[in-house]
């Protein structure tokens, strides 16, 4: 199974439990800029007391849910891993916290068209401010791949506010200087 496969079943799954959800990390930061080589797709689900058993009865044996929450500790969250079988593809399921910025940017989040579904994003600016956050190298080539190819329609504004208050605003003005000078 390709990783595009295990992220359309899941999409599937998803929707028809109801729950509420939005495609975050590699393939959001894809989606507004550049293709690039992952072996895993992050979820964030709207609501924390989701049945994650049902889910994963709903899967199918090539989904295999790891039972035990873990703690990501970059942003606070708990989540459920996903190993797909016979791949070294991963899925992984977050709860979206109460930290202000994960509620903006979760009510912000738009609805496109990606690999063959309708799919729930973050904006790009979300995107950005969430990959400062984390700030991992990967995380960095996205920040600048977004902004190079969004910069003239970003929301400058917002950006600089969510990044006065998460402690990023030199992390974004120097982001944003290096992507431009590049583009």
């Amino acid at each position: 199974m390709k990783l595009q496969e295990a992220v359309s079943r899941i999409i599937a799954a998803l929707n028809d439990a109801g729950l509420e959800f939005m495609l975050v990390g590699s393939f959001s930061s894809m989606y507004y800029s550049f293709p690039r080589s992952t072996t895993d797709a992050d979820f964030v689900i709207g609501k924390s007391d989701w049945d994650a058993q049902a889910l994963a009865k709903s899967l199918g044996n090539e989904f295999k849910f790891d039972p035990q929450l873990s703690f990501e500790t970059f942003g606070g969250s708990v989540k459920n891993e996903i190993q797909i079988e016979g791949t070294p593809f991963r899925i992984e399921l977050f709860r979206l916290t109460d930290q202000p910025f994960d509620r903006a940017r979760f009510d912000r989040r738009r609805k496109v068209a990606l690999g063959g579904d309708e799919v729930w994003i973050p904006t790009p600016e979300d995107v950005i401010l969430q990959k400062l956050t984390l700030s991992r190298p990967k995380d960095q080539e996205d920040i600048l791949g977004v902004i190079a190819v969004n910069h003239g329609t970003l929301d400058r504004e917002y950006l600089d506010q969510w990044a006065e208050q998460l402690g990023l605003t030199e992390e974004l003005a120097a982001a944003w200087q290096l992507a431009t000078e590049r583009s």
